[in-house]
């Protein structure tokens, strides 16, 4: 009996040992922020739990076991660099918490100055940066409600930053979507939204990155530092995360919106190779068969696939091998009777969109504080679309005779075609030195050669010959961008930093050149408080059909417009109330010059580009300026709470060769944002709910002249395009919006797998904003039509 007992008490033991061994993992590297080599000797501990401590072996490794899941407080040091804090990580489930810290140097004595810690959230990743930017943490971000795992819906909480509910374009300030800048390891590249420049330029319907496969990056709303050129509202910097390099772990989602998987694991342990990948599926049609949502006819399939290679070497350095594709299919239905009142109502959309993203990048150290990165990449994005509208009945003189009447069921008439095929080859290099505690310096180049392919025609009105349809653009050829630059920060005191830089821009197309300066400073006065002012020249080139537009006589009237321009300032005051409680205040202003406007009484500027087509010739004469402030007051989370507020009041307008300011479609005036959430440890289970409420100014419009499109449609003259009063371009304003989005999820944490059982909603209460005016054949009065889409997914999520 007494042997029984100690088998028994050896059993339980055991049985502890074994759960004790289930403790969940925190590992990952530390290394130097600038040259990316690992720190031997590196402590990393979690700082509310005793005895959970590391220190980094020869390659910068560390690896804690955590008893009891939850959030936590992990904090880094070494000998001569700035202690690092990284608040509220969540460790919990089976997926590996992998955390890369990256330490900077200590720009001052130790005798001088107790140094204090630098907190995840008050830095970007670019360790040149002192204004205009901020980081988004994927993992804090992906908190948000209505993410959907999309970065460019999880930026539209930031002050400054609007968007719409059924699209992921983002309009900085005022700015058009396309005025901005998306790059990905390193290199710039098309906007990677689906359905992107289809409808309109820069815009799409959800973005291809997924914030499974993206690390922390950068986003930046003004005066950017040099590295960054071709953009002139803001740059968002996306990094790509390696795959767990000790294991493999997977997740599969399954849902009422898009279908998803996510693999990555070791290539080879030895080596720390490792690789990721993510495909995702998505479509309306289900989701309208099921009621949740109403498409109006859009039939929308969508698909996209990414992936990293993480490749390090013992001597030569790190390699990546990345890619994205996304494969956009749409196609509208015909819609019943009864709900005809236009031409557009009676229009047919087919278009199809294929991108692609593949590169390779190299990182080395060269010692003495020296890194250089390196990557060549290729993009490519092809459009194909066809407008076609179905028949309206008219009699033998072609007068409409009734509005809501069909011709024959399957006659359709076309009226325009659309070919946007553009290849670009990309190479960027860059070098840093940290010089000195006090200096670093980054200087570097980059490339990108476009081959191009380009052709659209319309016919004048609908229903018209065929035969009569005119080629605006038909152009077929290749052209360049090089650009260059330098930029410094000078830390000249632990409360005192300066960046400067400059970066020169030459477009081969248009034999154009541009020398920018950019320059910032940062000031802190005190502990938690922070002033920051920055200037910056920027330019971009357009998009390529705008240089290629032919007049009636066949001559390219646009191939010599130059790049167009803008003066960036901006000031930043910064306030922590306590750890978790902070007070942004920002104030800009941009003057825009050389900006491409319409001539000969036209109103048309490209900063007001809505369509995915230049039809008219441009001269580099117009002016911008788009200037107010925003104000932010952000908890970070603590004991499960995080929320945010945000309001920004602007004004944008432009000029012609008239010299007469007008408002620029973007110009809403205001937005206001309100977004918290609550996060629940039900043992090892999470439940946490999110909602965020957003309510901005409308679009600007031009008026219609009902009488001139009366006169036309008596005449038989249908068309969709309305005849505007252009002496009134933009003076109207459609009224507010406002959109809530809500995310409920719980997750089941096992020793082997995690189960996720979620709602997540995107705009709930189907809210439609107004997007432009239309002259209903009905009435012979004005319509406003709207443009919205709730998009509620339902999904289960399974981690393994």
């Amino acid at each position: 009996m007494k042997q029984m007992k100690l088998w028994m008490h050896a059993a339980i033991l055991i049985i502890c040992g074994t759960v004790s061994m289930q403790a969940e993992t925190l590992r990952g590297t530390v290394k130097d922020a600038i040259t990316g080599e690992p720190l031997i000797g590196a402590t990393v501990r979690v700082v509310e739990l005793q005895g959970a401590a590391a220190v980094t072996d020869i390659d910068g490794n560390y690896l804690i076991n955590i008893s009891q899941g939850g959030r936590y407080t992990i904090e880094s040091t070494y000998i001569g660099y700035e202690p690092s804090m990284m608040k509220e990580i969540l460790i919990s489930g089976v997926k590996e918490v992998v955390l890369d810290i990256a330490l900077r140097e200590n720009s001052t004595e130790l005798k001088e100055v107790v140094v204090r810690p630098r907190v995840n959230k008050e830095s970007t990743v670019n360790p040149a940066v002192l204004t205009g930017g901020v980081m988004l943490s994927m993992e804090e971000a992906s908190r948000f409600a209505g993410g959907a795992n999309d970065p460019a819906r999880l930026v539209m909480a930031f002050a400054g930053v609007s968007g719409e509910a059924d699209g992921s374009g983002l309009s900085i300030h005022g700015n058009a979507p396309e005025r901005m800048q998306y790059r990905i390891e390193g290199v710039e590249v098309f906007t990677p939204n689906h359905y992107n420049d289809m409808w309109n330029a820069g815009y799409g319907l959800i973005s291809g990155l997924n914030s499974n496969v993206i690390g922390n990056s950068d986003f930046f709303t003004s005066t950017f530092n040099a590295n960054y050129s071709n953009a002139l509202s803001g740059v968002f910097d996306v990094k790509m995360r390696p795959g767990n390099n000790s294991k493999h772990e997977n997740i599969l989602q399954l849902g009422s919106a898009f279908e998803e998987l996510t693999l990555e694991g070791p290539l080879s342990k030895k080596s720390n190779a490792s690789y990721i990948v993510n495909y995702r599926y998505g479509f309306t049609a289900l989701i309208s068969q099921l009621g949740l949502v109403d498409t109006e006819g859009d039939q929308l399939n969508f698909q996209d696939f990414s992936w990293k290679l993480n490749l390090p070497t013992k001597k030569a350095g790190t390699f990546s091998i990345f890619g994205l594709a996304l494969l956009d299919k749409t196609h509208t239905d015909r819609i019943d009777l009864k709900d005809v009142h236009s031409a557009y109502d009676a229009s047919n959309f087919n278009g199809d969109m294929t991108q692609l993203l593949a590169g390779i990048s190299h990182k080395i150290h060269l010692g003495n504080k020296w890194s250089w990165n390196t990557t060549a990449a290729y993009n490519m994005q092809h459009i194909g679309v066809d407008n076609l509208y179905y028949g309206l009945e008219r009699d033998a003189n072609g007068v409409l005779k009734t509005p809501l009447a069909f011709e024959e069921p399957e006659t359709q008439y076309l009226f325009s075609k659309q070919k946007q095929n553009e290849d670009r080859l990309l190479f960027n290099t860059e070098l840093s030195k940290q010089i000195t505690g006090k200096w670093l310096t980054q200087f570097g180049a980059e490339y990108s050669h476009r081959f191009f392919d380009l052709k659209y025609s319309s016919v004048d009105y609908l229903y018209a010959d065929p035969s009569t349809m005119k080629t605006y653009t038909d152009m077929k050829d290749d052209t360049g961008l090089a650009s260059a630059f330098w930029q410094n920060l000078l830390t000249l005191s632990d409360k005192f930093s300066m960046s400067l830089g400059v970066a020169a821009n030459y477009f081969v197309l248009s034999d154009d050149v541009s020398v920018e300066p950019r320059a910032s400073m940062k000031w802190q006065p005190y502990n938690g408080g922070s002033f920051s002012l920055g200037y910056g020249l920027h330019s971009m080139v357009e998009k390529l059909d705008t240089y290629f537009y032919r007049d009636e006589t066949g001559r390219l009237v646009n191939k010599d417009l130059g790049l167009s321009k803008a003066h960036h300032l901006q000031f930043s005051y910064s306030h922590k109330f306590t750890d978790n409680l902070n007070l942004r205040l920002n104030m800009f202003y941009q003057y825009g010059f050389d900006t491409p406007v319409g001539i000969n009484g036209s109103t048309y500027c490209v900063t007001n580009r809505f369509y995915a087509y230049t039809d008219e010739p441009l001269v580099n004469k117009g002016n911008t300026r788009n200037y107010g402030g925003d104000i932010t007051l952000e908890h970070y989370m603590s004991h499960g709470f995080f929320g945010q507020t945000n309001f920004s009041l602007y004004k944008s307008q432009y000029r012609g060769v008239d010299k007469v300011w007008r408002n620029q479609l973007y110009d809403r005036g205001f937005m206001f944002k309100i977004l918290g959430g609550k996060e629940w440890m039900i043992g090892k289970n999470v439940l946490n709910v999110s909602a965020k409420y957003s309510i901005q100014g409308g679009l600007r419009y031009t008026p219609i002249d009902v009488e001139a499109m009366r006169a036309n449609v008596a005449a038989g003259i249908i068309n969709d395009d309305p005849i505007y009063k252009e002496n009134e371009a933009f003076s109207k304003r459609f009224k507010p919006t406002s959109v809530v989005d809500l995310t409920v999820s719980y997750k089941i944490n096992r020793r082997k797998v995690s189960h996720t059982i979620a709602f997540e909603g995107l705009n709930i209460l189907d809210a439609e904003a107004p997007q432009w005016q239309r002259y209903d054949l009905a009435t012979g009065e004005i319509r406003t039509d709207k443009a919205g889409i709730s998009l509620p997914n339902i999904f289960y999520r399974l981690d393994f």
